[in-house]
């Protein structure tokens, strides 16, 4: 995760905003749940915050013992027609924001998919950019 996410988190966070650090055998049991592997940007993000968010934005992520909110996520949108290769960061209930895992080793690139279309567009290039943005924005609009 760039340091400008780090500096606005810093910044802008308010207490529980997010669940807290992650340990890996908790990424790697949703992973296998899920057969996948997560893309290393969003996987440093859910180490270090597990998940939530700053002023509005709630990525969705692991919580430890109380289970994922990603995982849960992600088996409702792939009932729903979503791809078994994608993982849902963020659920903004009309359409999510999903990553590609089959690009995992050159981190995924971030996707719009709601279930109308059935087909992913490319938003982001990295989980960061998409990070970054979406922060940003929220900020603004605080």
């Amino acid at each position: 995760m760039n340091q400008k996410i780090a500096d606005m988190i810093e910044e802008y966070q308010e207490e529980k905003d997010f669940y807290g650090t992650i340990k890996n055998e908790d990424i790697n049991k949703i992973e296998k749940e899920l057969a996948i592997k997560i893309p290393e940007q969003y996987r440093a993000f859910i180490l270090e915050y597990g998940s939530g968010g700053i002023c509005g934005v709630d990525i969705e992520g692991i919580e430890g013992e109380l289970g994922s909110s990603m995982l849960q996520a992600t088996i409702r949108y792939r009932e729903l027609g979503l791809a078994s290769e994608y993982i849902v960061v963020y659920d903004l209930g009309d359409y999510v924001v999903c990553m590609d895992t089959n690009q995992a080793g050159e981190d995924s690139k971030v996707y719009s998919w709601e279930r109308t279309s059935n087909n992913p567009e490319v938003r982001y290039e990295t989980f960061d950019q998409f990070l970054e943005d979406y922060f940003q924005e929220a900020i603004d609009n605080y």
